[in-house]
């Protein structure tokens, strides 16, 4: 009864959207570059040391309307001390998450300003210098040796974000981006050294401050970004 009962909902929704009046389109390309700033843990490193327009990001969204929408996304992320480059940590991650158009539910609809938040979940791999260091004969952290053969440390991610962005053209929006990324848990600090001795793992976290663009695509006239049902175009 209850698995009828949500595919007769999903039905329901996806019939709402392909069947609406409203017309606008409901895809977008997005990339954005910028900082990476270490939050939590602060084991071993200056913060400032580490500030550096090393974040890379590339996603595609869909807009059911205008109000909701998913994004799925590839990020990376480059932790390296400004002093030395062979410090530090990289980061690849994929995430999946949900976008929502506080402008229009707040109807605070402007023809050229938006803003979105965006919250999901990723996985990331993270790549510490200690590993590489290892591998090319010299030493890991605390004379220990890693665990395994992967070069790699996987974690999991909460992401949280808003995102002003500015309207350039009906195809085309400059964004500005402000994410805090959660770590679930992590062994490695981002100079890529183990955190502690006995290899214990503790959750961390960083920000992103990163510009992008948007590509808007499709035939109709407006993205649903810039779709508000009260107003005519």
């Amino acid at each position: 009864m209850l698995s009828k009962s949500f595919y007769i909902i999903l039905i329901l929704f996806i019939g709402k959207n392909v069947f609406s009046q409203r017309r606008y389109n409901h895809f977008s390309v997005e990339i954005s570059y910028g900082f990476n700033i270490p939050a939590i843990p602060r084991n071993n490193i200056l913060i400032p040391d580490y500030i550096l327009p090393n974040h890379l990001d590339i996603g595609i969204r869909y807009m059911f309307d205008e109000y909701f929408g998913l994004k799925a996304h590839y990020a990376n992320d480059r932790f390296r001390n400004k002093s030395d480059k062979k410090i530090g940590n990289g980061y690849h991650r994929l995430g999946f998450e949900a976008v929502y158009n506080l402008s229009n539910r707040l109807n605070l609809f402007n023809n050229n300003f938006n803003l979105l938040f965006h919250a999901g979940i990723g996985i990331t791999h993270a790549y510490p210098e200690t590993i590489k260091r290892f591998e090319n004969g010299g030493k890991f952290t605390f004379d220990l040796t890693p665990y395994g053969t992967k070069r790699y440390e996987r974690i999991g991610n909460i992401i949280l974000g808003l995102k002003p962005m500015f309207r350039y053209s009906n195809d085309l929006a400059i964004t500005l981006d402000a994410v805090y990324v959660l770590n679930s848990q992590q062994q490695y600090a981002y100079n890529g050294e183990l955190l502690y001795k006995n290899r214990k793992k503790i959750q961390g976290g960083f920000i992103n401050f990163t510009v992008g663009i948007h590509f808007y695509l499709g035939r109709e006239r407006r993205h649903a970004d810039w779709y508000n049902n009260g107003r005519k175009y």
